[in-house]
């Protein structure tokens, strides 16, 4: 959507005021042109001055006063506007990156999303700082022609001209900026990634030399070393074209006392008025025509928003919860494959989660199971066939009540992020009580403490960042917690804490468990035990169970 059509859509009063604004200044602009040519150069020579010196200077410093007052309100009003859009742009990318899909958002991947929240939101708040410059150098440029029709239209024409083929050959040159600004636009993601592979492999990188050597040379140095390529390209255009039309606007000013002293087409005092609106006008026309790649950064910038495809905007955060007395929630023929991947998805799923009941979940990596664990939790949504879907109490889940079904679950997945907020069930605060007892049975209470409901520290080893999510998780008070590989950082002293007591203890608060686990000497522990394999679900019984808990690893590389 171009960015014009989109203030207009959001903005149209606030942009009709500015246009406004911008107009009224026009007419200033063309009353004090007037005036000089009127009262300053019309009447030199002459005793026909209708006004006297003083008054003439007094009339004129009002002018004067007036243009500043115009131009500040005109620039103010555009600038607010600017910054209004830009703030609710950025507030509703964020708001549609929360109600995106997570398999969009996983497809999209992390270094372009913060591209457009970083470069691309940055590029349109330039453009908006120079779009007064664009604004106001169109409206200025069309009233002072005008008026300057009025005083020979024949001169007007060849003026025009002369800009016209200005005005044509910079927009060639600028033509090519916007190409050069698209492909930067490409290699800023590049970049991205580059940086991200900095921040987040450090620790690989400090290790491996080589890796590193490689990753700054073949990665880095190649995608900088093509956006500086690109980008002086653009800013020479950029200044071929500020340059062109620099001087030509010198060269129109000799063909007017051309017509004027040679062939006599108007007097010297109405070419000296041409002249005089020529360099009047010659600033504010640069302006607008070095604004205008800005511009055109911002119409790439916005073309790159739209193409993530994100969700579309919607200020409300729905948070009711559904049916949140369930008793039993029965996954029936769920097929789900990614967009990327033909080969690998999940098939035929078919269980039940009794309200309760802990459920323990193994499987060989890539087996699926972590694309199981997002489907349950209603990450992911596949694409229901008939007969198929999600039954709450034998009732579907519809398409449209998929973020009211994700409020059922708590979940710590291995990738988890940690928040320092505790929050309670609902919009509730959270209960202080049970976030004391729980610090004390998670053993973090010497090293992390709760105030205002802030914790006050997150910067700890892996297995207590993962017991301060698990009183995250507790703390919002869900019917039910998934945990995926959440033992598995957990010191042995710790890990038959969290099997022996902790499980019991969530089952007392009336917690449904689904738990990935491989620890075998635990099983007992689970009511039901799953299995993943290639994609396929199947429940361990009997004989099964058995072996299972005697010897996960040889279960899970059975064929």
């Amino acid at each position: 959507m171009p960015l014009m059509t989109l203030i207009w859509q959001q903005h149209r009063f606030a942009f009709i005021k500015v246009i406004l604004l911008n107009l009224l200044n026009a007419l200033v602009n063309v009353a004090i042109i007037a005036f000089i040519n009127r009262f300053l150069i019309a009447a030199v020579g002459t005793d026909n001055s209708l006004l006297g010196s003083w008054q003439i200077l007094a009339v004129f410093l009002v002018a004067i006063m007036g243009l500043l007052a115009t131009t500040f309100m005109s620039q103010l009003a555009l600038t607010k506007l600017g910054h209004r859009f830009v703030f609710e742009l950025r507030s509703q990318l964020i708001k549609r990156i929360l109600d995106t899909s997570i398999a969009q958002i996983e497809k999209i991947g992390s270094a372009k999303l913060l591209a457009s929240l970083t470069t691309d939101v940055q590029s349109i708040t330039v453009a908006f700082v120079r779009l007064p410059e664009l604004v106001q150098g169109v409206i200025i440029c069309t009233a002072t022609a005008v008026y300057l029709g009025f005083l020979s239209l024949p001169m007007l024409l060849v003026v025009m001209g002369c800009i016209t083929l200005t005005i044509f050959i910079s927009s060639k040159l600028v033509g090519h900026v916007y190409a050069h600004l698209a492909t930067l636009r490409e290699i800023n993601d590049a970049l991205y990634q580059d940086y991200q592979a900095v921040i987040d492999g450090r620790k690989e990188l400090a290790l491996n030399r080589e890796r590193a050597k490689r990753l700054f040379t073949n990665d880095y140095q190649r995608h900088a070393s093509d956006y500086f390529s690109h980008i002086v390209k653009a800013d020479t255009f950029h200044l071929s074209a500020v340059s062109w039309s620099n001087i030509m606007m010198f060269a129109v000013i000799g063909v007017i006392y051309a017509l004027a002293n040679i062939y006599h087409w108007v007097d010297t005092a109405t070419a000296t008025t041409f002249a005089l609106t020529v360099l009047f006008i010659q600033s504010p026309l640069l302006m607008a025509i070095g604004a205008f790649p800005t511009v055109q950064t911002a119409k790439v910038a916005l073309e790159k928003i739209q193409s993530l495809q994100l969700a579309d905007y919607s200020p409300d955060f729905d948070t009711q919860i559904l049916t949140p007395n369930w008793q039993v929630i029965t996954f029936k023929n769920i097929n789900y494959h990614y967009d990327n991947s033909a080969n690998f998805g999940l098939k035929h799923i078919n269980f039940t989660l009794k309200r309760g009941e802990v459920v323990f979940l193994i499987g060989a990596n890539g087996s699926g199971k972590s694309t199981l664990a997002k489907l349950i939790t209603g990450l992911y949504q596949p694409k229901f066939a008939e007969n198929s879907g999600i039954f709450i109490d034998n009732q579907p889940v519809a398409s449209e009540h998929y973020p009211h079904y994700r409020q059922l679950f708590s979940a710590i997945y291995s990738d988890f992020y940690l928040f320092k907020t505790v929050m309670g069930s609902a919009q509730n605060t959270p209960n202080a009580e049970l976030i004391d007892n729980w610090l004390d049975i998670l053993a973090i209470k010497e090293k992390v403490s709760v105030t205002d409901n802030q914790l006050s520290a997150t910067e700890l080893s892996q297995g207590q960042r993962k017991r301060l999510a698990m009183l995250l998780a507790v703390a919002e008070e869900k019917s039910i917690l998934l945990l995926d590989e959440w033992a598995a950082d957990q010191d042995p002293a710790y890990r038959r804490v969290f099997y022996h007591t902790i499980i019991p203890m969530l089952q007392k608060m009336g917690k449904t468990l689904f738990i990935i686990s491989h620890d075998d000497s635990y099983f007992e522990k689970a009511d039901r035990l799953l299995m993943m394999k290639n994609g396929e679900l199947s429940e361990l019984t009997g004989l099964q169970r058995e072996k299972a808990s005697l010897d996960a690893i040889t279960v899970i590389g059975e064929h």
